[in-house]
């Protein structure tokens, strides 16, 4: 019987029979658990070790040993790990303290290095080279008794228990409540063998404050849906330069940025550097539309060094809103929006509010080319009922602006359908004389212009070219014929015209030949009872545009002079007009043109040849 067989039957506890007295069941207890620790490994040798190899039980306690070392070693690995072992840079101290306690970024500061020698040993050569943060700039670095070489404080020899400090002095720009780190590096030598040893020390700060200063001005409280000016002030409160600033603004909602001074770009405000102690402006203005009771602004500053961005301070300012006190409904008499006439608008206003208001204007803006006066505004001078409206008082005024007659095709966006947009503005006070002023715009109406219509008129003996078109003596002679071209251009429409009609009237002296040349629809008409020349279209497309088709119509007149009209130059054309009905505004639309006579200055060949001889 083997070794673990003659070793099994005991492993099991009742082994002792039924324990009787008080010692058998203490001996019973003890013994117990190790047999139970021991039987794995009975049956581990029974399964893989025994009848399988000649010395079953030698090669199986040998693995067992082998596995126990290499389990020692592990626990002896883990034990250096967590428990490292002593060196002699653990007996070289270094304290590190700051002066002012607060970091500031963006104003100087000292870090104050304490080192002590506890080593027992002297330690030669010893040398401290230190890391900044980026973008630190420094100003000093202080040492007693050892030389300072840019980075690197050489110490030389250190005897035991030696003592020293260092102080380095510099700008600090960092992110306000960010960490900023400094490293330290000493080296040294030490022993007979002169051993080369060195302690790493890192010191973190974190920066409190900035010394760049913002402060936001708007207008308070704020009145929903006006036009709305901030001013924002920055400061440099400290001693060194600034590198550039970056301000990122965070807007409320519904607020709409209309211009700022600087530009704002990719949604920054970008300052060059700003010296010690400098203090400027920014600008804004834009418009509020929410119904909150109050909304928030806040500002992002940021000290900027190419890519790299240290977060200042936020500015944060809760701004209490009211909704508009003065309501203003406007209404366009739309026959009254044509060219070269008087818009005429009527503005509706209540005073919704709570409160009286005072010093009150009403009036409108516009943006179109064809205002003149972009802004025309009721004074309470011209209406003595807008010293003072109060709560729930309503009333109207009634404002004018003459439109211009036509505009040029530089000065417009589109060139067909083209509507006068305007917008009902008012400017109130809020309580007494020194209550705060407020600029309120009311929602846009936009009404589209009857169109305009430029009507040409002219005669020609020869085209701008040279060619000649007329044939006759020039200048005209008393009973001889000379004949001339008359030329219809139609132009400067912005919307579909219909049921157009264009008609002169020829004098007696003066005959249709019956030549002539349209560039649409049918040619011209004469009627020999009223000696008139007409033309007519069913449909004529708008011609504003630079790329449109031109309308024109040209026709020949024949001139034979009487003896009276020597010394004169004979009308050729008279009562020259056009109608027309405008398709989309439906309106009726009509222009004139001047008699056209033989007096031809813009003629090559008939200038100065108009006078009958």
């Amino acid at each position: 019987m083997s070794f673990f067989h003659r070793l099994k039957p005991h492993l099991v506890c009742h082994d002792l029979g039924t324990p009787e007295h008080l010692l058998h069941k203490t001996i019973s207890l003890v013994i117990h658990p190790g047999r139970l620790a021991l039987l794995p490994f009975v049956k581990w040798f029974e399964k893989h070790y025994a009848g399988r190899y000649a010395f079953a039980r030698t090669i199986f306690l040998a693995d067992l040993v082998l596995i126990g070392l290499t389990l020692g070693l592990l626990v002896a690995a883990g034990i250096l790990t967590f428990f490292p072992k002593h060196t002699i840079a653990d007996d070289l101290y270094l304290d590190v303290s700051i002066a002012p306690e607060e970091i500031v970024s963006g104003a100087p500061s000292t870090l104050i290095i304490h080192y002590t020698n506890g080593t027992g040993e002297e330690l030669r050569n010893a040398n401290i080279t230190l890391t900044y943060p980026a973008h630190f700039q420094l100003q000093e670095i202080l040492s007693e008794n050892a030389a300072v070489e840019e980075n690197h404080v050489i110490l030389g020899t250190l005897k035991p228990e030696a003592t020293g400090s260092i102080k380095i002095t510099g700008v600090l720009f960092g992110d306000v409540g960010g960490t900023q780190t400094f490293r330290s590096l000493m080296t040294f030598s030490y022993g007979e063998k002169n051993k080369v040893a060195q302690k790493t020390s890192e010191h973190r700060f974190s920066p409190v404050r900035s010394t760049l200063a913002l402060t936001l001005w708007i207008p308070e409280p704020l009145v929903a849906y006006q036009a709305i000016e901030g001013t924002i002030t920055y400061h440099n409160t400290g001693t060194v330069d600034f590198p550039e600033i970056s301000i990122e603004p965070s807007w409320p909602e519904g607020f709409v940025l209309i211009e700022s001074q600087p530009s704002l770009v990719d949604n920054h405000f970008t300052l060059p550097s700003i010296i010690a102690g400098e203090q400027g402006t920014m600008s804004f203005s834009g418009y509020l539309a929410t119904t909150k009771e109050e909304v928030v602004f806040s500002l992002h500053p940021s000290f900027t060094f190419e890519q790299t961005h240290y977060r200042q301070e936020v500015l944060t300012q809760t701004c209490a809103v009211i909704p508009p006190q003065l309501s203003l409904t406007q209404i366009v008499d739309r026959k009254t929006v044509r060219p070269g006439s008087e818009m005429k608008i009527t503005i509706a206003y209540e005073n919704t509010g709570d409160a009286t208001i005072y010093d009150v204007r009403i009036g409108v803006q516009s943006n179109s080319p064809f205002v003149s006066q972009k802004n025309i505004l009721i004074d309470k001078d011209d209406a003595i009922d807008l010293d003072e409206i109060t709560p729930g008082q309503k009333g109207e005024v009634i404002l004018s602006t003459r439109l211009r007659s036509s505009v040029s095709v530089s000065e417009l966006s589109r060139y067909e359908n083209i509507s006068i947009d305007t917008t009902p503005l008012t400017t109130y006070r809020l309580g007494s004389m020194d209550g705060q002023e407020i600029a309120y715009t009311g929602t846009s109406l936009s009404t589209i212009l009857t169109t305009p219509l430029v009507l040409e008129s002219f005669a020609r003996y020869a085209l701008p070219s040279g060619d000649q078109l007329g044939r006759g003596p020039l200048p005209p002679r008393v009973g001889q014929e000379t004949k001339y071209w008359i030329f219809w251009h139609l132009s400067g429409t912005t919307n579909p015209l219909s049921q157009v009609t264009i008609e002169g009237t020829l004098p007696p002296y003066v005959s249709f030949t019956g030549r002539q040349t349209v560039s649409q629809d049918e040619g011209v008409t004469y009627n020999p009872a009223l000696q008139t020349v007409s033309w007519t279209s069913h449909f004529v497309q708008p011609t504003l545009d630079p790329q449109s088709a031109v309308v024109g119509i040209a026709f020949e007149v024949s001139l034979i002079p009487t003896e009276e009209q020597i010394g004169t130059s004979p009308i050729l054309l008279s009562d020259i007009q056009i109608t027309a009905l405008d398709q989309t505004t439906g309106a009726f639309v009509s222009a004139t043109s001047a008699a056209i006579t033989t007096d031809l200055p813009e003629d090559i060949m008939a200038s100065e040849k108009g006078v009958v001889e």
